[in-house]
């Protein structure tokens, strides 16, 4: 019932028109309410009493009656169907402005495909069942209150023994809605992992490719599609045994009516037009009984699909702006971290009691070993994640009371493996900066390295990317990644790896923009190759989350053996830099 509630509560922006909806559709059960009353008309006084002169009346009213029906059903259906999509539309803005406010710790544990799932198939069987199905609801329950009424004036007896089947149906309807419940909810959590297996499947399609994993990727998506299937027999079983006793109620009260009924026909204590009035009326009370099922059924289904959506919806966003959040102060980007720990949920700490000043202007140079904590570190300045212990400060203040789109326009950041969207190379570019002229764009992109290979392709600037940049190569991608950054004119750049998937001859090129870029911006980098580290004012060294040295190449060199073993890894020999171009 609370799931239900709330559901209903995505009406309430649209109150009028579910108004107009409801009278519609009690316009449409009056009329059709008029019609066995008619037909019982034209058989007492037209067929028994050969009253001609009552046949053209009687067959009017019939004809308006009917017309009238049209229209309400047409205002009904157009008016449904506004608030239906409009109810989807509603609730799809508010799952994805939830998503865009979630922290990346929610996204690590939970995957694309569920979310999509519950973006899609969920919210389409909620959107019909408020949209459509409370509609049926409301319909059935005038006709069975208006019906009834109807059928006591023309004989109470024969009316109580009608709804003799009621308690019966109730309680068939109450076990189905107990078994089918939880079976339905079921099913709904594997069209969400079928989903997860396909969307992983269509992104990672060159790694499956690669590897010729094609038929175990087939296997495994069938094994997780065989499971929803077999959910779903599951609830089609229930459902096979549930709806048609639903119906068999109804139909087995109708022959006991008609037998009696026909009985007291026969007896004159009913006229042969009152006993096909009341027969019509009962056919018409059989309605809502028969489609009790199906829409008990529906319910069930967008009470487990409302479930699933307010679960995301529920979700505390995890980083948040406080409400007296504030526009960072003015300043150069010094960043400082004061006691800084964190771990991921679920994991030891990747982060331990790290103090680190880096001055405006300054830059430095993040070494260590893989999962020592240095892309974590960065993390924390634009707070993707927030610290479980200490505080991170721009130019004197904790980034917690800063407000988050203001905080973030002042980080820049370029990743090891850049996502670019689906749009123009001007667009992906601009991408921080939509307001940035073509100008801005391309010096940006100068200075990336980027302006001669955009020009030289198809349409230049103007040139759509495909999907995640895969249209591009590796080196391409980076340096877009790279003019966007820059074009945003943060006061602090992160560079992770940002020169990873560029050759030698191009990295030498980007090195030259990032000396002119950084010569004035704090900057923080993280890198294994020499050329890169070179880039830096001083290096900082990390192990299993502690700072354990810092300072430049040729005092680190000497004296600290981590630094020493990393450096003369291949990793870091300019000599080993392949070509990926």
């Amino acid at each position: 019932m609370p799931i239900l509630l709330r559901l209903i509560g995505f009406l309430r922006p649209y109150r009028g028109l579910v108004l107009i909806t409801a009278l519609a559709a009690a316009g449409v059960m009056a009329t059709s309410l008029t019609l066995p009353y008619l037909t019982g008309r034209v058989i007492d006084e037209v067929l028994l009493d050969q009253r001609e002169d009552r046949l053209w009346p009687l067959v009017g009213a019939i004809l308006a009656a009917s017309v009238a029906r049209f229209a309400f059903a047409v205002v009904r259906r157009t008016v449904s169907g506004r608030v239906s999509l409009g109810v989807e539309y509603d609730v799809r803005g508010l799952l994805f402005g939830h998503l865009s406010r979630m922290s990346l710790s929610y996204f690590d544990r939970m995957s694309v495909g569920q979310l999509m799932s519950r973006a899609s198939t969920d919210l389409q069987i909620v959107r019909f069942f408020v949209g459509y199905g409370l509609v049926f609801l409301f319909m059935n329950a005038f006709t069975l209150i208006l019906v009834t009424l109807l059928m006591l004036l023309i004989d109470w007896q024969l009316a109580l023994l009608s709804l003799a089947m009621g308690p019966a149906l109730l309680t068939i309807a109450w076990r189905y809605t107990r078994r089918s419940n939880p079976v339905l909810l079921d099913v709904q959590q594997r069209i969400g992992e079928v989903a997860q297996v396909a969307e992983e499947s269509a992104v990672g399609i060159r790694v499956i490719k690669a590897f010729g994993r094609e038929s175990d990727r087939s296997r495994h998506f069938g094994r997780t599609a065989t499971r929803a299937f077999d959910r779903s027999i599951d609830a089609a079983h229930i459902r096979a045994l549930y709806q048609p006793a639903m119906s068999f109620v109804p139909a087995l009260g109708l022959a006991v009516v008609l037998f009696v009924g026909g009985l007291q026909t026969i007896d004159g204590r009913l006229t042969l037009g009152e006993f096909v009035t009341f027969y019509l009326y009962l056919a018409l009370l059989m309605a809502p009984f028969r489609s009790l099922g199906t829409l008990v059924g529906n319910a069930q289904r967008a009470i487990a699909g409302g479930r699933r959506i307010f679960e995301v919806l529920d979700e505390d966003p995890g980083i948040s702006q406080a409400p007296d959040a504030v526009a960072p102060p003015a300043g150069s980007g010094h960043v400082r971290f004061e006691g800084t720990s964190f771990g991921y949920e679920g994991a030891p700490d990747l982060l331990r009691s790290v103090d680190l000043d880096i001055p405006a202007g300054r830059t430095v140079a993040l070494i260590g070993a893989t999962a020592s904590g240095k892309t974590t570190l960065t993390q924390l300045v634009p707070r993707f994640y927030d610290p479980d212990a200490g505080r991170v400060l721009l130019d004197g203040v904790d980034v917690r009371s800063l407000r988050l789109d203001d905080l973030r326009r002042e980080v820049g950041i370029v990743p090891q493996d850049p996502f670019l969207f689906s749009a123009s190379v001007r667009d992906n570019i601009a991408f921080g900066r939509p307001d940035a002229t073509d100008d801005e764009v391309r010096g940006a992109a100068r200075l990336a390295r980027a302006a001669d290979f955009v020009d030289a392709l198809p349409r230049g600037f103007a040139t759509r990317i495909g999907e995640r940049g895969f249209t591009l190569s590796g080196g391409q991608r980076q340096r877009i990644a790279i003019a966007r950054a820059i074009l945003s004119d943060p006061r602090v750049l992160i560079l992770d790896e940002a020169t990873a998937s560029v050759d030698a001859s191009t990295e030498r090129e980007i090195h030259d923009a990032l000396r002119a870029v950084t010569r004035d911006r704090t900057t923080i980098i993280i890198a294994h190759r020499a050329s890169t580290i070179a880039l830096a004012d001083e290096l900082v060294v990390l192990e299993e989350g502690r700072i354990v040295a810092r300072g430049r190449h040729e005092d680190l060199y000497s004296v600290n053996d981590l630094y020493r073993e990393i450096y003369d890894s291949g990793l870091t020999r300019p000599d080993f830099v392949g070509v990926e171009e």
